[in-house]
């Protein structure tokens, strides 16, 4: 379970979160919702330990991913940022099997066929893939995806959910940033909305 408990973050003297608590709870897809600039992606970035709350604490399990060292973050938590670019002429299996076990989340996210593709050549959606690939195969108990679905048309986005929905019901607990409207989050067991 990830406890968020009375955070506040500030960046650039801006209060971007204001004293904000919240539960997310193990085993589930939570979504967060809300307009561009609302704190979103802070708040995802605070709960991967990359950001510090200037007030209150969040843990995941009872540990402070701020105050872990990277080599156990990186076995606790895994993260695919937005706008994912790569500038290092390695294949897109390489990059996946940087992360971990790459064929199964390759087929899944239909990335099989670009596997020799050096990731400099790819689209903006297929980069977006082979960074949720990434994330996915590094097998850790907790994902954190900023908007994963922005630049997906809707097969890529079928298959990114029922990727998502088979790794929250074997146990791994994912946070989702999302811009969708409520109708299309029927697929996160919970929606965050106070960023709305």
């Amino acid at each position: 379970m990830i406890t968020i408990d009375e955070i506040t973050i500030v960046r650039d003297g801006r209060e971007i979160i204001y004293d904000y608590s919240e539960q997310i709870p193990a085993g589930s897809i939570t979504a967060i919702v809300g307009p561009n600039g609302s704190g979103k992606s802070t708040l995802l970035a605070a709960i991967a330990g990359d950001i510090a709350p200037s007030k209150g604490t969040i843990t995941i399990d009872d540990v402070h991913p701020i105050l872990t060292s990277p080599a156990l973050l990186a076995q606790m938590r895994a993260v695919a940022i937005q706008n994912q670019s790569y500038h290092l002429g390695f294949t897109v299996r390489q990059i996946i099997e940087l992360a971990g076990p790459a064929d199964d989340v390759m087929k899944a996210l239909a990335l099989t066929s670009l596997a020799d593709r050096l990731v400099t050549t790819l689209s903006g959606g297929e980069a977006q893939r082979v960074s949720i690939a990434a994330a996915i195969a590094q097998q850790t108990p907790v994902l954190l995806l900023d908007e994963p679905l922005s630049a997906q048309d809707v097969s890529s986005r079928k298959r990114i959910i029922e990727l998502l929905q088979k790794l929250a019901e074997s146990g791994v607990t994912i946070v989702v940033v999302a811009h969708s409207a409520e109708a299309e989050l029927t697929w996160a067991d919970k929606v965050i909305k106070q960023f709305l």
